[in-house]
């Protein structure tokens, strides 16, 4: 990366109005929670627990905005999903990260000595953003802390990853020194904030001028069992059928159809997801939706082949609704089925 560029990536968090919009609102939230902290014993707990959220918030978004720098892409606005506490759990890890850290630096300066505490946390910082790009890559936390993958990450990266910790090193000097010559609270804050986002936008413009988010052998995700795979993949699924659910109870069927139609293009067993949406659909309250998505699940069948499973799902719709017919282009293919594997029960309802 040219002096240059990276001059102009010390701005980017002032440049980038999505990121200024992020540093403006948390800026202005922590300074809320402050000042509630600086009201009495009760609101100190209050205040206290309104940083907490705040915290997450920040980190997960710093997070997304590491994840799009990393790739090429500018980051998303913030959405209200970040201050969840269980969705996208790794985005949550830097913060499991760095409190065990600044716990045993507290410990060494305390029993061992300063020096020693100083070395600690300046070896952590040093290593800190080569594990946020990892993490950012792989969405893996395991892999993040894997020593091999911190080298190859700073291996991949080149001259350029020294200056990073150093200027991060050099950036949150200064804003201290402000702090204690005693600027406005808000604009301490909103140091702090740059402090924090500039972390985030510096590692992934070097982890993208690297290349690394497209190298195989980098950030390699840790291979997760059978089981594991499943039960995160039924995990997104319920995401996209909630979130479809949400575009069919206000009337935008056809909205909440292609949310899931995008999402099984996408899902690692497209087969078994059509199926799995159309069961998950016959559980809502009312199953018109389950059977006007039953005709693409029957399409998606006939296409593949798969006539077990286009039989079981011509019956259950007959059954839930003895009206229920396959798209007008399939309903041939139906009875061609149907004729072949002797079901009468549904010849005599599809011919009806």
């Amino acid at each position: 990366m040219k002096p240059t560029d990276f001059m102009l990536e010390l701005l980017y968090p002032w440049r980038n109005l999505t990121v200024v919009l992020a540093i403006l609102t948390f800026g202005f939230l922590f300074t809320v929670s402050i000042l509630i902290m600086q009201s009495g014993p009760v609101a100190t707990v209050v205040g206290s627990i309104l940083a907490l959220f705040l915290l997450v918030a920040m980190i997960r978004y710093g997070m997304s905005v590491l994840d799009a720098r990393a790739n090429g892409r500018d980051p998303a606005v913030a959405e209200i999903g970040i201050f969840s506490f269980f969705d996208t759990l790794w985005t949550m890890f830097p913060i499991a990260l760095l409190f065990p850290v600044s716990w045993i630096g507290v410990y060494l300066d305390a029993e061992v000595g300063g020096a020693v505490a100083l070395l600690f946390v300046g070896i952590f910082l040093a290593l800190f953003p080569a594990s946020l790009a990892i993490l950012a890559i792989t969405h893996s936390p395991l892999e993040s802390v894997n020593p091999a993958a911190i080298l190859r990450m700073i291996r991949e990266c080149g001259q350029t990853y020294p200056a990073v910790p150093a200027t991060m090193i050099v950036v949150f000097t200064l804003s201290t020194l402000l702090s204690q010559a005693g600027v406005p609270l808000l604009l301490d804050v909103f140091l702090d904030m740059y402090t924090v986002f500039l972390l985030f936008t510096l590692t992934g413009a070097m982890a993208a001028h690297a290349g690394v988010a497209v190298k195989i052998d980098v950030g390699a995700p840790l291979e997760r069992s059978a089981s594991e795979v499943r039960s995160a993949t039924d995990a997104d699924r319920e995401k996209v059928a909630s979130h479809a659910y949400g575009f069919i109870s206000r009337g935008n069927r056809e909205g909440g159809f292609k949310h899931i139609r995008d999402w099984i293009q996408r899902d690692p067993d497209p087969d078994e997801a059509v199926g799995w949406f159309f069961n998950a659909m016959m559980k809502w309250e009312s199953t018109d939706a389950a059977l006007f998505f039953a005709q693409d699940c029957f399409s998606h069948y006939l296409s593949h082949d798969m006539d077990a499973e286009a039989l079981k799902l011509l019956a259950s719709c007959i059954h839930e609704n003895p009206r229920w017919r396959p798209k007008a282009e399939d309903r041939d293919h139906a009875i061609e089925l149907a004729e072949r594997y002797g079901r009468e029960d549904l010849l005599k309802s599809l011919r009806g």
